[in-house]
């Protein structure tokens, strides 16, 4: 016979220790990631159900146990609020803050989570993504000092994707591979490249303005779709070459998207689509033999025609063809969550619309405007664009009064850095004209990051955006239909936040005709310039 006290005194033991459990369970994070996987989800109901049938079953022998479970649960229960002690490992040097799961929910729910932690704790801070901790610096010039100081014993973090290209992606390489590389891709991305294929982005930005606003919607429209299909157009011009309104992007675009979308693309085992992948480096290796030959199906200088001039021998690296690959399928993301938010704010603040407008209008010229819309570029990327840089901590390391221990990640808080009000007063206000008041060090503003793995692309996607904002602006009228607040893209700490997928705006012409005449001169220049193209090709590799 059980004792009844006990029994009753255990059950109430476990009931209290799993209570942190059920409050888990209940965060919108863990049913986002049950519904994303189906399969998942119906695996844990199965598995509750057989659980509760098994306890049913087993009920005598889960009584006589029921006490030593309790204790178990308790003592789990134990250690894990110990360990989440925001003054947990303080006094063997490591940061404030906790390493809770409840804390790693936070900072996927809330996008003010790293500001908010700062503010608490101080710049240096230490949380966990799940099972992995984290030292999180909210503060350029610490970050960047620790990452520079600290090389020898940090490394780039990984993901799967990566193993489809034979020497990794350059995000991810290290040392003499990726010093390499860089340069290659660098220096192949030259201001030259970048200033040919403006005009055919331009052109591409009014088509797609024009086809959306003349497009049947009922609510307003999505802007995502064509800001997607702008984005990767725009990398496919520069990268190899193809005019942004050439009937082949299609053709190279369904192949793009057969490898996957990106935030399922980085998490997802890459064999799948080594098919795929190999198809997409063997047409771009064709790509470049055409340009060899001198018969190069583009609209002229690229990355790539960059980089065979200095070197004709890479037509046949693997590696550096699967970089350009990889970098126009996890760019464009990146490129349309930029224009995303230009969209946004250019529509959020008419006020900036305004004086875009007048100085479209000024004898200044075109120079005047850029530097107007470079503002606007640059103040989204500060409020929203420039998230973070990670490291892997592969040996410890002891930086000031802190330790952080082998196997942790640092995280270089870049967005909230830029939220520092001594720098920035009102940081969170959208007003562009701070970057005309004052030039800032890369202490203090540096959305690309900095050192060896900052974006070389950087010109590239300031462009873009700049071009959007300029035409939008000058040639278009434009309103918000409908929004909802901000929402992460994916289910991870790394996963970038963006404006509400519920988002739909209107677009239309203005008045003055402006928009009609730079559109009928768009499409009179695509006419002739891409006239006589063959369609892609697309080669199966040996």
């Amino acid at each position: 016979m059980h004792n009844p006290l006990l029994i009753a005194a255990a059950t109430v033991v476990l009931v209290v220790a799993l209570l942190p459990a059920f409050g888990v369970l209940r965060r919108a994070p863990v049913w986002r990631e049950v519904a994303g996987r189906p399969l998942v989800g119906w695996l844990l109901g199965v598995l509750g159900v057989a659980t509760v049938l098994l306890g049913y079953i087993a009920r005598t022998w889960i009584l006589a146990v029921l006490p030593l479970l309790a204790l178990v649960a308790a003592a789990l229960a134990a250690f894990t609020w110990w360990r989440a002690r925001t003054a947990y490992g303080v006094d063997r040097g490591l940061p404030p803050g906790s390493l809770g799961l409840g804390t790693s929910l936070d900072a996927i729910e809330h996008a003010a989570f790293y500001a908010r932690a700062a503010a608490q704790h101080g710049p240096v801070f230490k949380m966990a993504q799940f099972h992995r901790p984290v030292v999180c610096i909210v503060d350029l010039t610490s970050g960047f000092e620790l990452l520079e100081s600290q090389r020898a014993r940090l490394r780039q973090p990984t993901l799967p994707f990566g193993r489809l290209s034979p020497g990794n992606y350059i995000e991810f390489m290290n040392d003499v591979r990726h010093a390499r590389y860089r340069e290659i891709l660098r220096t192949a991305l030259s201001g030259r490249v970048v200033a040919a294929a403006r005009p055919g982005i331009e052109d591409a930005i009014r088509a797609h303005l024009m086809a959306a606003a003349q497009a049947p919607t009922v609510g307003g429209m999505d802007p995502r779709p064509w800001l997607e299909r702008l984005a990767f157009a725009s990398l496919a011009r520069t990268m190899f070459g193809i005019p942004p309104l050439d009937p082949r992007i299609d053709t190279l675009r369904a192949l793009f998207d057969e490898l996957g979308v990106t935030r399922t693309f980085v998490e997802r085992r890459p064999e799948e689509r080594i098919p795929t992948f190999t198809r997409l480096v063997a047409l771009v290796r064709e790509m470049g033999r055409d340009i060899l030959a001198g018969g190069a199906p583009s609209s002229g200088t690229s990355v790539l025609s960059e980089a065979l001039r200095a070197d004709p021998a890479h037509v046949d690296d693997d590696t550096l063809l699967g970089n350009l690959v990889l970098i126009v399928h996890v760019t464009r993301s990146n490129v349309r969550g930029l224009l995303m938010w230009v969209l946004k704010e250019l529509l959020d603040h008419p006020e900036v619309v305004v004086a875009l407008r007048e100085a479209s209008g000024r004898e200044a010229g075109p120079e005047r405007l850029d530097a107007l819309a470079t503002q606007v570029v640059n103040e989204t990327l500060r409020l929203h664009q420039s998230e973070y840089v990670y490291r892997e901590v592969v040996d410890d390391i002891t930086w000031g009064r802190y330790r952080i221990p082998r196997g942790w990640l640092v995280r270089v808080c870049v967005r909230e850095a830029h939220d520092n009000p001594v720098t920035f007063p009102e940081p969170h206000r959208f007003l562009p004209q701070r970057f005309a008041d004052r030039a800032y060090t890369r202490q203090e503003y540096c959305p690309f990051s900095d050192g060896a793995h900052s974006c070389f692309g950087a010109g590239l996607a300031l462009m873009i955006a700049r071009c959007l904002v300029t035409i939008l602006a000058t040639e278009w009228d434009g309103r918000i239909v409908a929004d909802g607040p901000v929402e992460r893209d994916g289910n991870r700490h790394w996963s970038h936040w963006r404006p509400n997928t519920r988002l739909r705006i209107a677009v239309s012409p203005r008045a003055d005709g402006a928009a009609l005449d730079a559109a009928a001169a768009s499409a009179a220049r695509t006419r002739s310039g891409v006239a006589g193209n063959s369609s892609i090709q697309t080669p199966q590799a040996s």
